[in-house]
């Protein structure tokens, strides 16, 4: 692993842990992870240098059928931390996922934002900015998996939406919401630390490490991390029930 492909970078063991945790619970709610979930949530991982105490608590939660509360605890350590914009930003990649961004998803993530005390101008420009941002990941995320690491620095990726003054304006550090959004950018920074086959059994569509991790996004499904692998293209899934109870609490 280089330095290159760190993720969550300047953010402490406790955020890292409750963001891909929070994720793990969304996207595999009322069902255990399978083997391809299971991989790529072990190289996001890896990549983001977790210390073993938290990445236990990030496995527990896509293996087990996870309570609500412990999505509730992972959210309430969010809520103070700069990671809640790219978990929103997250979640509305995940409804986009089966591409119909229905109504009672719309409400869903601004239950979630709400929760995470962001505004309801943070989540309009966050749905707009994700948007555009997935539909173009996936192109980065297939020169990435080539080896053109030259189209696929997410500094650069980020920086040619044309968001970063709305996001500013809305009150999103835009540098925090880069070094998350593994919605958006998983996918591709995992593209470039598999290309060229680094790791054995990292090669090859339909085998090893890259086939699992990038299937789901170089197959064509929209969503990245949630929509691609662990929403399975599903949209909000199962995951809606949980947040109902959660949220009626």
């Amino acid at each position: 692993m280089t330095n290159e492909t760190t993720i969550l970078e300047g953010y402490s063991n406790l955020e890292k842990g409750a963001y891909l945790g929070a994720l793990a619970s969304l996207a595999t709610a009322d069902r255990i992870a399978s083997a391809e979930e299971l991989d790529y949530l072990r190289a996001l991982i890896e990549t983001a240098a977790i210390s073993e105490d938290q990445s236990a608590l990030i496995m527990h939660a896509a293996t087990n059928d996870v309570a609500d509360e412990d999505l509730e605890k992972f959210l309430q350590i969010l809520k103070t931390s700069e990671l809640r914009f790219s978990l929103v930003s997250d979640v509305i990649a995940f409804a986009h996922a089966d591409n119909d961004y229905s109504e009672a998803e719309q409400h869903k993530v601004k239950q979630i934002a709400s929760y995470l005390d962001v505004s309801d101008e943070q989540v309009s420009v966050l749905n707009d900015f994700t948007d555009k941002a997935v539909q173009e990941s996936e192109q980065h995320a297939q020169s990435a998996a080539t080896g053109d690491t030259g189209k696929t620095d997410p500094a650069s990726f980020f920086g040619g939406l044309g968001f970063g003054d709305k996001l500013k304006n809305a009150g999103i550090n835009t540098n925090s919401l880069f070094r998350g959004a593994l919605g958006i950018i998983g996918p591709m920074l995992l593209a470039r630390m598999f290309s060229g086959g680094r790791r054995r059994g990292t090669t090859g569509g339909g085998g090893g490490m890259l086939g699992g991790v990038l299937g789901g996004v170089l197959g064509g499904r929209r969503g990245g991390l949630l929509g691609g692998l662990l929403g399975g293209g599903r949209g909000f899934g199962n995951a809606a029930g949980m947040l109902g109870r959660l949220f009626k609490k």
